[in-house]
């Protein structure tokens, strides 16, 4: 699938990228995958993907007196004010990282409930 260009039966359908760096660490590390969910609703303080001036950022959106800004979770980068035209490409609604997964919803503007996968690790068998 090309992010930039989905054909209609992938826009809505919810897709997978790895974060690469450290903008939004700590919650979300340096090779973590994550499903970002186009379909799903865009909401004050959720985690986004945005395509904004012809590049695509990880952030979290943050709306303040009328005006939105994607916001990194690592205080060492720079905020980002979308002045114009931006899209929101999609919401995370889940990460995988070293085998841990966590899921992301949003049920009201500015909330966040994270819940880690009660999937157990599968042990690996010993020869009897």
């Amino acid at each position: 699938m090309d992010i930039l260009s989905p054909t209609a039966c992938e826009d809505k359908e919810p897709f997978a990228l790895q974060v690469i760096g450290e903008s939004m660490a700590p919650e979300f590390s340096d090779g973590a995958v994550i499903i970002i969910d186009p379909g799903y609703p865009v909401v004050n303080g959720a985690y986004v993907l945005a395509a904004y001036k012809e590049e695509y950022h990880f952030r979290q959106l943050v709306r303040r007196n009328e005006k939105s800004y994607l916001v990194p979770l690592n205080s060492q980068f720079h905020s980002l004010e979308l002045n114009g035209l931006f899209e929101i490409r999609g919401v995370i609604t889940q990460q995988n990282h070293k085998r841990t997964i966590i899921h992301y919803e949003y049920p009201e503007e500015g909330v966040i409930k994270r819940r880690e996968s009660s999937r157990k690790r599968r042990k690996k068998s010993t020869p009897e």
